[in-house]
């Protein structure tokens, strides 16, 4: 049986939804200005710096999972709701782009209906998210039995989450990359963040008070790992050579510390009633916000691309506010009908 919903969870949904939106916008920034223009180092940091979002979203999957349902007392109406919410969305909206890129692109249907794009979400760049969700849900009851093995208090599983992640960069580094190139797909590329949500999910507001002392600290640390993460990106793109064991640890410390910062804030800015109700709607949209937002993006481009470098900074940030608009209403629009759970879920 569900609880009460968790509010600062839909504000910290809403922070995540607004870095992938930025990851998107400030991708297309990255990928066309020249990299000795400070343009391109302001766009690249923000991109860079918001790559917590969707291991946030993860984080904050595990935590509603934990919340709800660690008992585990009715699996069978827990995964008929996950199909309802998850599975029939991204059906639709896989054919939805899969027919965008048939007539806007003309791509040939050979290499639309392949296995990739229909079942792996190679459809769209965004939809590998929902592949990872659907294994999280999947696999949940076996991930809360180990959960359960592992939690004898926050040592255990700070060091769980420390021993997972490393077992499985190195078991995909050395084992499943000889058979399987993309570890972004896989749930287990995001372990640490799965444990750490399900301790907080189980804790949730006991937590609330340790959050609310520790906060500045969780702030100076993701500062820290924040800079280390986003300049070994820099050196990245511009092809130098980079440490991967050290990107790895960066990447999973920032990421990590982001998603327990950005929750813990949440917690403040509900205090905040102008800014957490925007946020909190955000959150609770997100979910179609997110399928539906590079659709958007791309018939934007399509019709506002600016050949003049000096408004591209404004184009930019034109093209984030509007896709932000268009995508919030549209699935607030949706929201209000009968048949929104099929497309963009509950």
């Amino acid at each position: 049986m569900t609880k009460s919903r968790i509010d600062e969870i839909d504000v910290l949904k809403g922070i995540s939804i607004i870095a992938v939106l930025i990851i998107h916008t400030t991708g297309i920034a990255v990928s066309d200005l020249d990299k000795s223009s400070l343009s391109y180092i302001v766009f690249a940091v923000l991109n860079r710096f918001s790559q917590f979002a969707v291991p946030a979203f993860i984080f904050a999957s595990s935590m509603l999972l934990m919340y709800n349902y660690s008992d585990g007392d009715n699996w069978k109406l827990f995964y008929k709701k996950r199909f309802k919410n998850v599975l029939l969305p991204y059906i639709v909206w896989t054919m939805i782009y899969g027919i965008y890129l048939y007539v806007i692109y003309n791509e040939p249907l050979k290499s639309i209906l392949t296995v990739e794009n229909l079942f792996f979400g190679g459809m769209f760049y965004h939809l590998y998210f929902i592949v990872i969700i659907v294994q999280l849900y999947v696999l949940f009851p076996v991930l809360l039995y180990i959960y359960k093995l592992i939690n004898k208090n926050r040592y255990t599983i700070l060091m769980s989450i420390v021993i997972f992640q490393i077992a499985d960069i190195f078991l995909f580094k050395y084992v499943i990359s000889r058979y399987y190139q993309n570890s972004s797909l896989l749930f287990i590329t995001y372990i640490s963040f799965i444990i750490a949500g399900m301790y907080i999910g189980e804790n949730m507001r006991e937590w609330g008070k340790y959050y609310d002392k520790k906060l500045l600290n969780l702030f100076f640390a993701v500062i820290v790992f924040g800079y280390l993460f986003v300049d070994i990106s820099l050196k990245a793109f511009a092809n130098k050579q980079i440490d991967s064991n050290l990107y790895n640890i960066y990447y999973y410390a920032f990421t990590l510390l982001a998603s327990l910062f950005f929750f813990a804030l949440s917690t403040k800015i509900l205090n905040y009633h102008a800014l957490s109700g925007l946020l909190a709607s955000t959150g609770k949209l997100s979910f179609g916000i997110y399928l539906s937002h590079p659709l958007f993006l791309d018939v934007l481009n399509h019709f506002l691309n600016t050949g003049n470098q000096y408004l591209y900074d404004i184009y930019i940030l034109f093209i984030f506010i509007m896709i932000y608009a268009i995508s919030y209403f549209f699935a607030k629009f949706l929201k209000k009908h009968k048949f929104a759970t099929v497309v963009i879920g509950k």
